[in-house]
């Protein structure tokens, strides 16, 4: 594991309140050691992306979460044996990537951050944007995986998931007819349902693409147009397939649900589908 400070800076931070003192560090490796056998980049690769790879392989050793603060620039620098400017283009790819923030100020530093799909979204829409990928086949992307998620979500039911769904039922069912946070609240049901499948990589992937369609269709005043808070009934209604428990029911009606939106689209917003996924 990396940096011995650890500790020394834990208490100069503030000790981690509320949390068990860590226990004592072993001296960690040299980085070309710990960056191959962290299964980092090639030889070849620069040496901010081995720090980078180092950094996130001790998260993940250390089960370290947000809110939870890494080294500052010196002490990495110490450490790795390189200029502060690697160990600064380092952070800098991890912060774009979403991984952690960089704080300014006296207790400033890297901090940890949670996981957000919106930054697989982006890079996913640089890599669509590239290729001309359209609206249509995100959506017809979309309706390949939703249905196959919401099987999922009915086949791995457990407490704490069915609990999730049915607050997001009850929270978009709360909303007035005439909010307009109901949208809002419409996209929250697909967010918690792509949770509830049993597989990481399914939830992340399916949540990117949620984001990536509720951007433009959102941002472009098409999700206005198309829908409304009757949504909520259909919801409700695949909602219950799945709290049911019934994986067949649950996936015809995503697929119904999702081609029925999908052809408000065509219809009231012909040229939409065409429209080219952007870099946002």
């Amino acid at each position: 594991m990396l940096f011995m400070a650890k500790k020394t800076m834990d208490q100069r931070a503030g000790g981690g309140k509320g949390r068990k003192p860590a226990a004592p560090e072993t001296p960690a490796p040299p980085l070309a050691e710990l960056a191959f056998s962290a299964g980092a980049l090639s030889r070849g690769s620069k040496v901010s992306e081995r720090i980078a790879s180092a950094l996130v392989n001790d998260i993940i050793e250390r089960g370290l979460g947000p809110g939870d603060r890494l080294p500052n620039e010196a002490v990495m620098s110490e450490y790795f044996g390189v200029g502060r400017g690697s160990v600064r283009e380092a952070l800098r790819l991890l912060e774009v990537h979403g991984l952690i923030s960089l704080v300014t100020g006296p207790k400033g530093g890297p901090v940890i951050v949670a996981v957000d799909p919106r930054y697989v979204a982006r890079t996913l829409s640089l890599y669509l944007s590239l290729r001309g990928a359209t609206i249509e086949e995100l959506a017809h992307t979309r309706l390949f995986i939703e249905p196959h998620v919401a099987r999922l979500a009915a086949e791995n039911l457990s407490p704490d998931r069915s609990a999730r769904l049915e607050a997001a039922l009850a929270a978009e069912e709360a909303v007035a007819d005439g909010d307009h946070n109901y949208i809002e609240a419409a996209n929250e049901f697909h967010y918690v349902i792509s949770t509830m499948s049993g597989n990481r990589v399914l939830d992340l992937v399916a949540t990117a693409l949620k984001e990536l369609y509720t951007g433009p269709i959102v941002g472009g005043g098409v999700a206005r147009v198309t829908t409304d808070p009757s949504i909520r009934l259909e919801h409700r209604e695949i909602g219950e397939a799945i709290l049911a428990g019934d994986a067949d029911r649950a996936e015809d009606l995503m697929r119904a649900h999702m081609n029925y939106y999908l052809g408000k689209i065509r219809d009231t917003a012909p040229s939409f589908p065409a429209t080219r996924i952007t870099w946002s």
